[in-house]
């Protein structure tokens, strides 16, 4: 698309399309950018000229030229050192610079962004203020406008400031005609901005936005720019290329093409605009997400609460069905997208102190408590006064005059009973990991021995064969034969070297057994080297009384359960670093009843009169490491009872490859490279073999954020290296040989 082409009624119907909120950020970081394009003037003290090559250059000294390395400091604790003893233009500049990297960010507190340009100011010897109207943008709500930057931008500041202090020097150097050029055609200042040196694409974007809101949108990774692109190409006859001018461009058609079809103003993340180029909108996708922050199915939640302090509140909350908390200074919790951003709410005195109950019991009130979850509400430590159910999500009732943050509840029973011990003190504690005391609760107020099954709280997602391919970098031909060998031998474990996706892979295995997302049918452990008979089968623990009472473990409930159902429902117990534990010594008697063959009959326990056996229902689903160099204590009785299958990295797997290409990261593919030869390497040390080979999801994109320098920066310095010094701590200069090529394909 020419700029002649983008005029006249084309040009309206776009600007049509972008959002008011946005186009303010904008317009109000232009009046910056325009002194940074222009006169160089400072808008914090407009007496100074900071936006010169001199004061970029020594910026960027301070900060690239004198970089301190470690996690030990915060960025902004080592920004201060660097920004010591800094000319007074150097300081303006750094604190404009944080101020435009920062204003387009949508969840920033106004707060945070505020106090990041005032912490950048303190180091003026002759104070200053933040004028007006800086100081009126900087309130800005949070959650109005911009875009949603990931922990990987906001982890990245010194490279933001670097970047932007060279593109200053490099424009500052440039002839006056060229420079005028760029300011009229956003696609010149776009050029200007790539040629001034390495590019840093997530800052780029970020100022280009700020720039020209008409042309560019506010989004600042670049792969996400490409997948959008490449998701709606189709509107303009094809993308154009791949280079981020192309890709710009391509946005800007596709805006144009969307704005005949869609009224009003949108983002690429507006509902159904999204849907259009992410077929998967309404699923979690499994390349920005890791194990820990996966979309799971959520079970029933139950929670001690206490309704005002010594329950004084209970009498009202109980006959208007509902449950409120204090913290009336907030405003609607909703409103905070963070912990952090509740902390730094309540703590108006800016003590620094953690809150860390009062923010968590916050938190968990709006954002953890689902419908369906059970609720005991209590009487300071020793009386339970009710039982109940959750029935809506949070809200705010900004006219009461006292606990204006609420949910309804209905509340089944009330009454008194006496708490079997003390009970926690915190407002608001989530008991459902604690199911001993859950199943007291629940004998104590509604007289049934067990708790209602924990049923999901969501309706269960489907989940087959399809979808596991999608998730696992696993091929169809060895899905078929993994899953074969689970039903067969009922026993397997996975093995692998670290980083395999072992046990992202155990989870998906079972979903797609029983075709949904159950995790009521899932149970996972980890053994250590102190894990026992006693917690996986049963033992006498110690109780409050200074007694012992015979205990239950997670193993002999889980069959217990599993022997319940129907038969031909799977159930399957998942073991993570199954070789870190005394086989023997966890599985006892055990050891027999697990075989194929042999479930369905039954032993006598040691530590009680009674007969048990394995379900056939019952699957077992093993992990082990295999650079654990323990791996001796799985001896030939315990591997003839388990089905093995190897799982190598995958990054030659189709759908590694998918995510590879859409992160169109040149440094991530020096990478790759780098690791497939050093796993070449490692496979043919005989000390060492394919057992010990690097896994691909080490370089599986992070939670939240894209391929970006940095996290692959971290990924060499702070993960690979180090597993390379454990790996050749006997050839120190093979691995000094080996993280010279790792760094060098990420610097």
């Amino acid at each position: 698309m020419t700029n002649e082409q983008f005029q006249g009624d084309e040009r309206a119907a776009v600007s049509s399309t972008r959002t008011t909120p946005d186009m303010a950020v904008a317009r109000e970081a232009g009046e910056v950018i325009a002194h940074m394009l222009g006169d160089g003037w400072s808008v914090i003290d407009p007496t100074a000229t900071i936006w010169t090559a001199e004061a970029a250059e020594e910026l960027r000294a301070r900060i690239e030229d004198n970089l301190i390395v470690g996690s030990d400091q915060r960025q902004w604790d080592k920004l201060d050192q660097q920004l010591q003893g800094a000319p007074r233009e150097v300081i303006l500049l750094a604190a404009e610079i944080i101020f435009l990297r920062e204003h387009p960010l949508r969840s920033a507190l106004p707060g945070t962004r505020r106090a990041h340009v005032d912490r950048v100011l303190s180091h003026l010897e002759s104070p200053v203020s933040i004028p007006e109207p800086m100081s009126e943008w900087l309130g800005r709500p949070t959650g109005t406008a911009g875009f949603e930057p990931g922990p990987w931008y906001n982890s990245a500041m010194w490279r933001h400031v670097t970047w932007t202090a060279s593109f200053v020097r490099y424009w500052r150097g440039l002839p006056n005609d060229e420079r005028d050029a760029a300011r009229a055609d956003p696609w010149t200042l776009q050029q200007v901005m790539l040629a001034s040196g390495n590019d840093r694409s997530d800052i780029r974007n970020a100022l280009q936005f700020l720039a020209r809101p008409d042309v560019f949108e506010p989004i600042a990774s670049g792969g996400m720019k490409k997948r959008i692109r490449d998701g709606l190409a189709d509107r303009i006859g094809g993308g154009t290329g791949s280079d981020p001018a192309s890709i710009d461009r391509d946005l800007l058609g596709i805006r144009a093409a969307l704005a005949r079809s869609i009224e009003g103003p949108f983002h690429f993340w507006t509902p159904g605009v999204e849907e259009l180029w992410d077929s998967s909108a309404s699923e979690p996708d499994p390349v920005t997400t890791d194990v820990a922050t996966l979309a799971e199915p959520r079970p029933r939640h139950y929670w001690l609460y206490s309704p005002g302090a010594q329950a004084a509140e209970w009498d009202g909350f109980s006959a208007s069905d509902i449950m409120a908390i204090g913290w009336d200074e907030l405003d609607n919790l909703a409103s905070y997208p963070s912990r952090e951003a509740i902390r730094q709410a309540l703590d108006v005195e800016e003590s620094g102190g953690s809150m860390r109950n009062a923010v968590l019991a916050v938190w968990q009130f709006q954002n953890e408590i689902a419908v369906g979850d059970i609720v005991y509400a209590k009487r300071g430590r020793r009386e339970i006064v009710g039982r109940g159910e959750v029935t809506s999500g949070s809200r705010f009732e900004p006219q009461r005059a006292s606990f204006r943050h609420v949910r309804s509840v209905k509340w089944t029973h009330t009454g008194s009973w006496e708490h079997p011990g003390d009970a926690a003190t915190k407002t608001l504690t989530d008991i459902t990991p604690y199911r001993d005391y859950v199943e007291k609760l629940e004998a104590l107020v509604t007289g049934d021995v067990e708790p209602e099954p924990t049923v999901a709280a969501t309706p269960l997602q489907s989940y087959d064969k399809a979808a596991f391919l999608k998730e696992v970098y696993l091929s169809e031909t060895r899905y078929d034969r993994l899953q074969a060998l689970l039903l067969r031998k009922k026993n397997v474990i996975l093995a692998g070297p670290p980083g395999v996706g072992k046990t992202f892979a155990a989870k998906r295995l079972a979903y797609s057994i029983l075709g949904v997302k159950d995790p009521s049918r899932i149970q996972a452990v980890q053994f250590h080297q102190s894990y026992s008979y006693e917690d996986f089968m049963m033992g006498y623990r110690p109780t409050e009384s200074g007694g012992f009472t015979l205990a239950e473990g997670t193993f002999y409930r889980f069959c217990e359960d599993a022997r319940a159902d129907d038969d031909d429902r799977p159930y399957f117990f998942i073991i993570d670093e199954i070789n870190r534990g005394n086989m023997s010594k966890i599985f006892g008697e055990l050891l027999m009843l697990i075989e194929s063959d042999k479930r369905g009959q039954k032993i006598r326990l040691v530590y009680k009169n009674e007969t048990f056996s394995v379900p056939a229902n019952v699957h077992i689903i093993g992990m082990m490491n295999t650079a654990d160099r323990s791996l001796a204590v799985l001896d030939y009785a315990l591997r003839r009872r388990f089905g093995f299958f190897e799982m190598p990295p995958g990054f030659e797997s189709a759908g590694f490859t998918r995510w590879r290409q859409a992160a169109g990261s040149s440094t991530l593919d020096r990478l790759i490279s780098v690791v497939l030869d050093l796993n070449k390497t490692i496979t043919e040390d005989p000390a060492l073999g394919p057992g010990f080979a690097v896994g691909h999801s080490y370089l599986t994109r992070p939670a939240g954020g894209d391929a970006d320098d940095s996290w692959l920066y971290s990924v060499v310095q702070d993960e690979l290296i180090p597993l390379l010094d454990e790996y050749w701590f006997d050839e120190p200069n093979k691995a000094h040989e080996w993280a010279g090529r790792l760094r060098s394909a990420v610097e």
